[in-house]
């Protein structure tokens, strides 16, 4: 029994031990360890989340700034048509939609609607021209989004935002976001927009387009949904007179051809235009395409040059006149013709020192 007392004080020191300084001190640094890596780990979770939350800010931000895209019944995006390097884009919203790009750079963007409708996504840019010719209507933008469309001798205008300037056979018109405008592509019929426009009207500098009623033929209906190597072989099938000695039919014809795959067949139908109806608004235009068809899909620099020189008589100082003198540049020093390389370059220097070719112009006419 003398035992007891001292078994029991050893088991009682067992279970409660001795809680010395020295244990305080060791038991106290590791509970603040414990506090510390606790504030470390909610550290690194919040500056995770705020950068997190930045991110979003910033793709929310940029998701603003962008044009709403169009979206089809089935809620898939529609993709662009075309896309130029400042983010401007361009959507079909026909299945008769045809569009071609004459000119593209960081001064200049030059668009043909050639039928259909089309939506235009610009941006903002006070540097660059960017402009649509849809037949004798030319719609001229800094920064917006719009919408044209050819509709039977008359051009349709929708401006969803920023405003446009429309040169018509009837005068010119500014449109506003929200603002429709109709114009007629004919000056014969186009009276009675004359006394709706606010505007003042000048007169046009071309002869008006003559409206020609449409005959049926399959080759034009191929040609007019984009189907031209069929809308070729359909032409050929039909014969010479197929084609009717209109502008409308001849420019067809030579879209029909140079994009079917045999830009040679295209050559007779952009010249008679050229020839017969060098009045026609359409005839500067029609001389360009030549030109591009001889030099880069014919080989026939020297033909080409003439094709751009007559390209800007026509046009004057419209929308292709400087584009085509560069191109007559190049023409010329493609043929080996370097006196008229130097020559034509040195008259677009002096027209347009600042012109978006200028250093191009310069070094094809030899002129550092």
């Amino acid at each position: 029994m003398s035992e007891l007392p001292s078994r029991l004080t050893e088991l009682r020191e067992r279970v409660q031990p001795g809680w010395t300084p020295d244990r305080e001190r060791r038991v106290r640094a590791r509970v603040e360890r414990g506090l510390l890596t606790r504030r470390r780990r909610r550290g690194a979770v919040a500056a995770v989340l705020a950068a997190a939350f930045g991110v979003l800010l910033v793709l929310f931000a940029q998701r603003l700034r962008e044009p709403v895209l169009p979206i089809r019944a089935d809620g898939a995006v529609v993709k662009p048509a075309l896309r130029f390097a400042d983010g401007s884009e361009v959507y079909t919203e026909s299945a008769t939609t045809r569009i071609e790009s004459l000119a593209s750079s960081s001064e200049q963007v030059l668009l043909r609607l050639d039928s259909g409708s089309a939506r235009f996504s610009v941006t903002p840019n006070a540097q660059r021209s960017f402009r649509v010719l849809a037949g004798n209507v030319t719609v001229q933008v800094v920064g917006t989004i719009f919408s044209v469309a050819r509709e039977e001798g008359r051009v349709r205008v929708a401006v969803e935002r920023g405003r446009v300037r429309v040169e018509a056979p009837a005068g010119w018109r500014e449109l506003g976001a929200g603002e429709t405008g109709v114009f007629e592509e004919s000056e014969v019929v186009a009276e009675a927009a004359r006394v709706e426009q606010a505007a003042p009207v000048t007169a046009p500098s071309a002869a008006p387009i003559t409206v020609a009623p449409r005959a049926a033929s399959p080759w034009r209906a191929l040609a007019q949904d984009g189907d031209y190597a069929a809308a070729f072989a359909e032409l050929e099938r039909e014969g010479p007179k197929a084609v009717r000695d209109v502008p409308e039919d001849l420019l067809l014809a030579a879209d029909a051809a140079r994009l079917g795959g045999r830009p040679d067949k295209a050559v007779p139908h952009l010249d008679r235009l050229v020839r017969r109806h060098a009045r026609d608004a359409r005839a500067p235009l029609a001389a360009f395409t030549l030109g591009r068809t001889l030099l880069e899909q014919l080989g026939r620099p020297r033909e080409a040059a003439q094709s751009f020189a007559t390209a800007r008589r026509l046009d004057g100082s419209g929308a292709i006149a400087e584009d085509a003198l560069a191109r007559e540049v190049e023409s010329w020093s493609r043929a080996g013709d370097t006196p008229l390389a130097r020559e034509r370059a040195r008259e677009f220097l002096a027209r347009y020192p600042q012109g978006r070719r200028a250093a191009l112009v310069r070094r094809l006419g030899g002129i550092e």
